[in-house]
Parts: C-alpha cells; structure tokens; sequence
C-alpha cells in the first residue's frame, strides 16, 4: 500500500500537503465539536475559484492516494467525522462512544442524504472500508486501518472472511468499529485520512472499473456536488442543497482551474480571474509579499530503488549521496516559505503533551544541514569498491525520475548539480506528466525519486512502510530486524513501549539510508482578502473551502 503523496510539492506537493499539524495527548480523545458555523455572507455572490497546477486522479475512495484528489472528495463527500481548521468534528456521525477497554467505537449516524436524495446507511461505510481492504481491490491505502480488528490479516489474505474484520454496520444508523488494540490515535486517523468516506455500493456496481473516473460514475454526501470535471482544465463543484449542515455552506459554487504554468498562473491572479492559488514558488514570494504560508503534515525524502540488482542495493552508495547534499542551500533557494531541513523520518510536529516525540525519542541521520563532503566521498569510494568498479566514472547510468512541475525540476536540478560537483556522480534526469511520474515510483521504474507524502498522525505513519513486501516500500528496501521491531511498537498499547520500539527501528532506516530525509516543506499560497475563513488543513483536505465565504 502506497502512502498518500503529497503533492504540494508541485503544487508544494504531491500531494503532497497541507495545515498546521495537530496533535493527540494520549490517552485522553481529541474535542470534537458538533459542526463549525460560517461567517455572514453579503450580497456578493458566493462563487469561488482557485488556481492550481495539478489535477486530481481518482474519485474512488479506495484507489485515492494523492493530493488533489483528497482536496476534491474533501468538498464532495462526508466522513463519519472529519477534521476542519484544526478541530474533529462531527460528520455523517451524530455521535459516538468508546467501550471501556477503549476497543470499541460506536457511530451514530445521523440522519443524512447522498446528493441524490437516497438516505446514507451505516452499511455504507462498512462497505466502503471492507472493499478498500479487500486484496482484490489493490488499495495503496489499506495501512490506513492496521489499528482495527484483523483488518491486516484480511488485506494480507491471512483470512479470507471480511466478518472477521472489526468493522460492522449494526444496523442502518450504527457502526461499530473494533481495533485490535487501545490506540490514543484512532480518532485523528479517522478524521483526517483520505479514505474513510462511504461508498454507494450500487455505483460501484454498475461502472465496476470506472467507479470514480468522472462526474457521472461517483457520487458522494458532502458540502458540495462535483458538477463538471474537464481533465487536465478544470473541476466544478456546487453546493449540495441535500447535505445535512447545508446552512452552513456559504458558496454556491467553487472551482479548480488546473494551469501547469505557474506564471499564467500569476497572471490570472493579477487579472482576478481567480481569487486564490493554491501554492506559489519560492521565487514568487519574492514578488508577492503579501503570500500567506503553512508548514506540518508532510515530509519529502529521497527514496533509492535499493532492490536486489539495482545499483542503490549498494548501502555506501546511497550514503554518499545524502551526505554530499547541501540541504539548507537548496531548500533556501528553492522551497516554499516555513520549510525546514529534515534530519528523521518522524514528523517533529507530532507531540504528546506539548512536547515533540521527536525530542523526547530523538534520532537522526547525523548529516548537517549543509552536507557532509569529507564523509561522502569516504562513503562513495567505498562503494565503487565493493561494486567492484575502478572510478566513479565506471557507475552505471543513474535515473532521477521526477514530476513535471516547476518545484520538482527544481529540486531535481539542484540535486543532480550538487552530485556532480561534490561526487562527480552523473544522474540524469528523467522528468515526467504527474501520473506517468508516480507510476514510474509505485512500478520501481526509478533509481532516485523525491517522495513527499503525508507524516500522518501517529509517529509510525512512515516507518511501518517501510517493512518487507508493504507497497509504500518504494525502495524495496530488506531490513528483517527493522521489520521485528516495527512489529513490536504495533502489539503494544502504551506510548512509551511503542516509541522506544520505533526508535530502535527509526535508528536503523536512517543509518542504511534506503531514504534520505531531506525537508519539511511548507505552502506558500495567495488568496484575497475578500475570500474569508479559508484555511489549509492536514491531510484530508489541503484547502479547507467547505465553509469559506466571499465578502467585497
């Protein structure tokens, strides 16, 4: 299963995104709050449109993992609860209760409508979360829900019965989800993961394989209905005069003009054809002071194709070339405001008691910001040794494969210069549309690859995909140890047993470097002053529209 891409990196990206990030105190339940109210609304007409480069790919909740298209189903449909500004509050569900051993949830829908009038049921959610585990389905997503009831012995095929599973619709309006075991985390999963939404079984059934590819195959029970999707050009939503909290929907219409161009982009922003974008270049914020920014929720490394056979299968290899990185230069000249250089694969945003986990568990790879020369060169002649090669000259030809989007060539381009100079390693760059690019990564079709994904909200978001045989492995990396105490956080209930358990196994990715951390990148976005309660999320939604509203 492939974690969801963050592309804000393009957009950044991939997806790539999004939001101050929040925080779980264990082993207390986040605040979750009935609904959010919007502001009052003038005569101007609530009709909102934002520019952006990237367009979505999917709206099938089960197949979801990038960016945009968790912005749009942010918009289109409705989740049990959801996370909005900062806050989880309540969606689909009324209510809920947890049992005392803190296992059990129960849901309480309420009563609300699918945007064609039809009533949502419980069992909806059941089979929306079953067929993304089913292993027929191919779900990139399916670590999502390792907390629940044998929810990875059914995507693993270790059980075949999906009753076994810890999900049951009790009856039209409860929903009972079991985990295997006390997770302080499960509700924050639940509010901000890009896959648990409903699904309408009937709609899957008759488009089968094209269930999400357009407007006509998907339907969802949210804020907004998409109306129009022009892909590659543009994506219309209108407000859904059937959800259940439509009083609190402001605008009548919002929609996403795709321009790949960031400088059209600018234009059109000047000319006010559109009244936001949905990120801007390091470069652009020199030429709008007045852009906004927001940092947390995403981590962007370097994955080596470390498979048996590729030339990164060497360790001293792929040392050398994250310790020759000048990681502080680049992302200075390249990345987005807010971000910061990256030296571990756990989001320093995630805290428990106000405290990062990263401070209180630390680990990283011991490389300063600015490179380390001298160690990298060290650890490339060793490698040419052990490749059994007389030069670096001798390396056999290296592929960057990187995303068509002006940060990602950037980056690329900036990387690719720095081994050339520092290691006399050549690269060559392969850059790619969106889709072809990501295809190239989940495919293994790559040698070097700038991964942006979502850090999650438990410390063990990255890590655990990096296990033998889990599909966000991109790298296919092999660490039989790293697996055993990956293994050991996940069987234990306490903080301090799971971090001290990830921090064996975060010590140990990081000293055999099938990844590179390599920055916490932030958004630097422009918006209008007239577009009110507009916010950036965490991972659900990058931007947050469903109760903005326009005030001229």
């Amino acid at each position: 299963m492939k974690r969801f891409i963050a592309l804000a990196l393009t957009s950044l990206l991939l997806f790539m995104l999004i939001g101050c990030s929040s925080t779980a105190t264990e082993p207390e339940e986040p605040t979750v709050s009935e609904t959010q109210e919007a502001g009052d609304v003038s005569e101007t007409a609530q009709e909102f449109t934002f520019g952006g480069r990237n367009d979505m790919q999917t709206l099938d909740v089960s197949m979801m993992n990038e960016e945009m298209s968790a912005l749009v189903m942010y918009a289109v449909n409705e989740g049990l609860i959801r996370y909005s500004n900062g806050t989880v509050v309540m969606g689909i569900a009324e209510d809920y209760s947890v049992s005392d051993n803190g296992k059990i949830y129960t849901f309480k829908l309420r009563d609300a409508l699918w945007s064609d009038g039809q009533p949502v049921r419980a069992y909806d959610f059941e089979y929306s979360f079953l067929r993304t585990l089913n292993p027929e389905t191919g779900s990139s997503q399916v670590d999502e829900f390792d907390s629940i009831l044998n929810a990875k012995a059914y995507y693993n095929g270790e059980i075949t019965d999906p009753r076994e599973v810890g999900i049951k619709a009790l009856d039209d309006k409860t929903l009972e989800i079991t985990l295997e075991r006390k997770d302080p985390f499960f509700i924050l999963h639940l509010a901000q993961g890009i896959n648990f939404y409903p699904i309408r079984e009937d709609y899957v059934e008759e488009f089968e394989a094209d269930y999400g590819a357009g407007v006509d195959s998907f339907i969802g029970c949210g804020p907004f209905v998409l109306t129009d999707w022009a892909q590659s050009s543009s994506i219309v939503m209108e407000k859904n005069e059937n959800y259940w909290n439509k009083d609190s929907v402001k605008l009548d219409k919002v929609t996403q003009l795709i321009v790949p161009d960031e400088n059209t982009l600018a234009g059109m922003y000047d000319l006010g054809e559109v009244d936001a974008i949905y990120s801007i270049s390091a470069v652009q914020t020199a030429l709008y002071p007045d852009f906004r920014s927001k940092i947390g929720g995403t981590l962007q490394y370097l994955s080596f194709n470390s498979r048996s056979g590729q030339v990164f299968e060497n360790m001293n290899l792929r040392k050398a070339l994250s310790y020759a990185i000048d990681r502080k230069t680049i992302l200075g000249a390249v990345a987005p405001a807010g971000s910061e250089v990256a030296d571990s694969m756990i989001d320093p945003s995630i805290m428990v008691d106000g405290i990062p986990l990263t401070k209180t568990y630390p680990n990283t790879t011991g490389i300063p910001p600015e490179g380390d020369i001298e160690n990298a060169k060290k650890y490339l002649e060793s490698a040419i040794s052990e490749l059994g090669l007389s030069s670096v000259s001798e390396l056999p030809p290296i592929t960057y494969v990187a995303m068509d989007s002006p940060a990602h060539r950037q980056f690329a381009e900036a990387l690719q210069a720095r081994w050339k100079e520092v290691l006399e390693v050549n690269v060559e760059l392969s850059i790619l549309p969106v889709p072809q690019a990501i295809g190239a990564l989940l495919s293994g079709e790559f040698d070097i690859f700038l991964v942006s994904v979502s850090t999650g909200v438990s410390p063990d978001t990255l890590l655990k995909g990096y296990t033998i045989g889990n599909g966000n492995n991109y790298s296919g990396w092999e660490n039989q140890q790293y697996d055993e105490f990956i293994n050991a956080a996940a069987s234990e209930e306490e903080l301090d047993d799971i971090m001290k358990a990830l921090q064996q196994a975060e010590a140990i990715i990081l000293d055999e470097a099938p990844v590179a951390p390599l920055w916490l990148p932030g958004t630097a976005y422009l918006c209008r002053d007239y577009v009110k309660d507009l916010y950036y999320g965490r991972q659900t939604g990058s931007m947050e529209f469903i109760y903005s509203y326009i005030q001229k």
